[in-house]
């Protein structure tokens, strides 16, 4: 053991640190270290395993150290086959350190890029399958209680492609609670912490969060594997938290490819604005996943030839050109792996193992080396549309400057500004005007000033007011007579937009898009959409008893999708 007064190598030079042997550095974040490291025993026994520590200039830090062995003692206190295990917690000197199990695979960013550059649609089973393991590493964490049986309360928080890694074997395992939420946890309410693209919209405005924050965490990751772009793709944080407060991420689940079926209602519910719209646990959320699965032994052979594609590709081999076939959800055929199933075991050029960071940015980066650093205080995680933090270049040459990671985590100051509220959904009328989106002034003083019974708000500015905004006038949306059918029992219509709208049915307004699986009696039914800027788009369908009819509209390319 060192000296405690003494420095702490560099980090390419480090050997040793306890009783392990280091190998390699694996990554560095902002804040933390990761290697690839032998635990030494009798008999030339060396398991390998994943060190985590945190870098010298910060090792004095309190907070740090606090961060730290808060999450070596979370980590600690679970122990499930979908969450990477902590193995030892001590201390070298002055530097504290993590031994993690080492994971060998792929995360799902970098399956996501690998089948986005080859054009490899991702199989509906595949994800429900990874989805479903997810949910239950999720609902463990969520009901996990320490050794006095008390409930930790834990949210990841966190939850992205670069944070679930897929093994050889077909397991999905979560990675890096450093910004877990729980009864351990101590920070000033308000506070935002997560990654911007992936977080609940009651996360991205500082309110307190539950397990539902992970449940939309999770639908954003499932979504992206699906229509293999981000949900908010190169979205910057303002533009994300609009979004989020208007239902978008619903309607987005509504337009991926008919093919995914039931896939599409299943993501729709999970990435409801409203909290108590979506699954109440991750373990329902699993069961609606588990619904879509044959059984499980297909389920994970599945997963596993999907892999073993996703791995060819990473390691430069050739894939079947049956893979490589236009999007149809439906994703690859089983004869399209032939022959491709190479071992997963032993790193290819660019190494295979994927590594996770402790306080962040340990940046998964690229290809992988996961050495899983699951349970990490990461403050700084990877990337983002907008990344509100850059880690510095990786210790070791196996990230890619052409596979950047899209998702960086980002945490709000230590004392924030008081959240902002979300506003109350705006209804459009059937008849009146609707104002054009224009960017907000900056807020005038208001005095009031009494004008009769009621005082009235007078506006005191140096500025010259703005021009008033364009205004649109939308005709109300008349009362359609509708010819009897002769059908008895009742139908189901899913109607959505691409661009935030109301949907009227039959000219009476239902609710705001999205309209999901709603019952409507048998018949012929005309339904309209109208847009936020007075846009709008009708159409006559015919239901049919137990059918479920499904459009989708996009008002920019003026197209309707089944």
């Amino acid at each position: 053991m060192q000296n405690p007064s003494s420095p702490q190598p560099p980090p390419h030079k480090l050997e040793r640190i306890g009783r392990y042997r280091i190998v390699r550095p694996l990554s560095k974040g902002g804040m933390a270290l990761v290697y690839e490291a032998r635990r030494e025993s009798l008999a030339g026994v060396a398991p390998r395993v994943a060190i985590k520590l945190i870098l010298p200039d910060y090792a004095s830090s309190d907070t740090f150290q606090e961060l730290f062995i808060n999450e070596a003692r979370l980590g600690a206190s679970m122990e499930h086959q979908n969450l990477v295990q902590i193995q030892d917690f001590n201390r070298d000197g002055e530097s504290f350190y993590i031994v993690m199990e080492y994971v060998e695979g792929l995360t799902l960013r970098r399956a996501i890029t690998l089948c986005m550059r080859n054009n490899i649609p991702i199989p509906m089973g595949v994800i429900a399958e990874i989805g479903r393991q997810a949910c239950d590493g999720l609902f463990y964490a969520h009901t996990a209680s320490d050794d006095t049986g008390g409930h930790l309360g834990l949210v990841h928080r966190d939850i992205k492609p670069s944070n679930l890694i897929l093994n050889p074997q077909g397991v999905v395992k979560i990675l890096d609670f450093g910004i877990a939420r729980g009864r351990l946890m101590r920070e000033k309410k308000g506070s935002v912490k997560g990654t911007w693209g992936y977080m609940a919209p009651e996360q991205a405005i500082g309110e307190d969060v539950g397990p539902g924050a992970d449940v939309f965490g999770l639908g954003t990751v499932l979504y992206e594997m699906a229509a293999q772009h981000p949900l908010f793709n190169k979205k910057k944080p303002a533009e994300i938290k609009r979004l989020l407060l208007d239902d978008h991420a619903a309607r987005m689940a509504a337009t991926l490819d008919p093919s995914y079926g039931p896939l599409v209602n299943v993501l729709v519910r999970a990435l409801q604005r409203d909290a108590s719209a979506r699954f109440t646990s991750a373990q329902q959320f699993g069961r609606a996943l588990s619904a879509l699965l044959p059984d499980p032994i297909t389920s994970r052979d599945e997963v596993t030839r999907f892999y073993s594609i996703v791995n060819a590709l990473n390691e430069g081999l050739p894939v079947p050109a049956s893979s490589r076939s236009p999007h149809t959800g439906t994703g690859y055929t089983n004869a399209s792996i032939g022959g491709q199933a190479s071992s997963a075991s032993g790193a290819g050029p660019l190494g295979l193992v994927v590594v996770s960071s402790v306080f962040g940015g340990l940046a998964l980066m690229g290809v992988v080396v996961l050495a899983g650093a699951v349970f990490a205080p990461s403050l700084w995680n990877d990337t983002s549309p907008t990344p509100a933090h850059v880690d510095p270049p990786s210790l070791h040459d196996v990230a890619r400057a052409s596979d950047p990671e899209p998702d960086a985590v980002i945490a709000a100051p230590d004392s924030p500004a008081p959240p902002v509220k979300p506003e109350p959904p705006r209804r459009l009328p059937p008849s009146g005007s609707v104002q054009a989106s224009q960017p907000e002034p900056v807020a005038p003083k208001v005095a009031e000033v009494p004008k009769g019974p009621e005082p009235v708000k007078v506006v005191v500015n140096r500025n010259p007011p703005p021009p008033p905004p364009a205004v649109v006038v939308a005709p109300p949306v008349e009362q359609v007579a509708v010819p009897p059918v002769a059908v008895d029992g009742v139908g189901l219509l899913t109607i959505s937009s691409v661009q935030p709208a109301e949907v009227y049915v039959d000219g009476k307004f239902v609710r705001k898009i999205p309209l999901v699986r709603r019952e409507f009696p048998a018949g012929r039914h005309v339904v309209t959409i109208v847009a936020q800027d007075g846009r709008r788009q009708s159409v006559e369908l015919m239901l049919q008893p137990d059918q479920e009819l499904r459009r989708v509209w996009d008002f920019d390319r003026a197209e309707w999708k089944k």
